[in-house]
């Protein structure tokens, strides 16, 4: 049963946070196009499983649904999502996922955000994949943000966050891995990064699920939230396409749905609607979800 949220997090696990991401689900414009990129790309597997679309994951678990239906790929600017992020849970599994990428040539950008490594890249549809490895030991404090991001490790080197990473260094972990391997079994959806249209009313909106206020700034049009366990990242938003932006047109390829878990009580908002064990409703970024209990 959804209750009062416990209030002590700080033991739970990256994927038993107070939030965790279930099953996403993306409109594509052509299903057996999608299908080969996730797969070849990330090495995503199909799931013999019932359900709408196209089922991917590992063997352990369904990460994404693709679905036809989408007559146009992604452009801005509309509200929606930025991208999805798929968390690995070490840094040989990451180094083998670039080694893999670099391999396919899949134009990717390694980027060090400090608390995290990360690897972005697009589908065929401009659909934005995020790969990232949880590096939360890195990261000391922020520095002053007032004129953007300033983060300090914790030998206090200063960071910007969005540096390269070096190539070199990365790769050497993916020495003797099979990079054509499916994707690990222990992969899980990190984070959603929506672009919303204001930053305020989405903050306060997911605050009643669950999600916490991380990190806000407001001059550069950005919001992040953790759900529980500091300095993690489970949430992001921006309004980098300008304020007030409609919805996506629902022809439009995209995210059209996203499952939250809630692990232990939670008091469910007044705003989602019941429909038997799960909440359903739609949030800040016009996007359709499902909140359920993992018990």
């Amino acid at each position: 049963m959804l209750k009062s949220v416990p209030a002590d997090h700080t033991n739970l696990s990256p994927q038993t946070d107070r939030l965790s991401w279930g099953v996403v689900d993306l409109q594509v414009t052509d299903l057996d196009r999608a299908v080969a990129f996730w797969t070849t790309a990330l090495g995503l597997i199909e799931r013999d499983i019932a359900s709408p679309g196209i089922a991917l994951g590992t063997k352990a678990r369904t990460l994404i649904n693709l679905h036809p239906g989408a007559n146009a790929p992604v452009k801005a600017p509309f509200t929606g999502m930025y991208h999805l992020a798929i968390g690995v849970r070490s840094q040989a599994e990451f180094s083998r996922l670039l080694a893999r990428l670099i391999h396919l040539k899949i134009q990717v950008g390694p980027t060090d955000h400090l608390m995290a490594k990360s690897l972005y890249l697009q589908d065929p549809d401009g659909l934005e994949i995020e790969i990232t490895y949880e590096t939360p030991e890195r990261f000391s404090h922020f520095g002053d943000m007032s004129r953007g991001l300033a983060l300090y490790d914790v030998d206090g080197n200063a960071h910007s966050g969005r540096g390269p990473l070096d190539l070199k260094a990365e790769l050497a972990h993916a020495a003797g891995a099979d990079p054509s391997a499916p994707l690990a079994d222990d992969s899980y959806l990190a984070h959603l990064h929506l672009k919303v249209a204001a930053l305020e009313p989405a903050l306060d909106w997911f605050e009643t699920l669950g999600f916490e206020r991380h990190l806000t700034l407001d001059a550069w049009g950005f919001a992040d939230m953790n759900a529980g366990k500091p300095n993690t990242h489970r949430l992001a938003m921006n309004i980098w396409s300008g304020p007030n932006r409609p919805p996506r047109p629902t022809d439009m390829a995209g995210l059209v749905h996203y499952e939250l878990i809630t692990h232990g009580d939670f008091a469910a908002p007044n705003h989602l609607r019941r429909d038997g064990d799960v909440l359903r409703g739609t949030d800040p970024a016009g996007i359709a979800l499902t909140l359920r209990s993992d018990t």
